[in-house]
């Protein structure tokens, strides 16, 4: 994905007089809540809370441009062979604290390593 904005979308939007358009994802996976609040379906406010999402959030906080992390457990879900293109991140200093629910030890973190660095 990163590759392909790179090579195939930043050149032709340069070309165009654009700047490069840069992306960041941090994904976590667990159950959520929708809640809605108020009566009214048109006017009421509707949020998604849960673990996974606050974890999400967290991780998407540490994202770098042009960089992909995922928690544990999307990592988890995710076939052997794709689990081939990610690392775990190394957090310096506690940059990261958050612990997972399950075992009470600091809650993994994988960047998506791309095969071509060009």
């Amino acid at each position: 994905m990163i590759s392909t904005i790179r090579k195939g979308i930043n050149p032709i939007l340069n070309q165009c007089g654009y700047p490069d358009l840069m992306i960041k994802i941090g994904i976590d996976y667990g159950e959520n809540l929708v809640i809605r609040y108020g009566g009214d379906p048109k006017q009421s406010i509707v949020d998604v809370i849960g673990n996974s999402m606050n974890i999400g959030a967290k991780i998407q906080g540490r994202v770098k441009s042009n960089q992909i992390l995922i928690g544990n457990d999307v990592y988890q879900k995710i076939p052997s062979e794709v689990q081939k293109r990610f690392r775990e991140r190394i957090w310096e200093n506690h940059e990261w604290r958050y612990t997972s629910i399950e075992t009470g030890d600091i809650y993994k973190i994988y960047s998506y390593q791309e095969y071509d660095f060009s």
